[in-house]
């Protein structure tokens, strides 16, 4: 049986256009990686960041 690893990963990017990844955790199911993105989306945003966004994928799972 496969193992399925969910991360909710925070990319940032700046005014021009240079953006950053980073894991900000990870999960067993899918519902448990979407509940804990919605509360991160809630936070408000601090810096001067262009854009702000959170994403539920498969660790080592093709991006497409």
């Amino acid at each position: 049986m496969n193992i399925v690893i969910w991360a909710l990963v925070l990319t940032v990017c700046t005014p021009n256009g240079q953006c950053f990844n980073q894991t900000v955790q990870w999960f067993d199911k899918e519902n448990e990686c979407l509940r804990y993105k919605q509360i991160y989306e809630d936070i408000p945003k601090d810096g001067s960041w262009a854009s702000v966004q959170y994403k539920c994928g498969i660790v080592g799972a093709m991006q497409i």
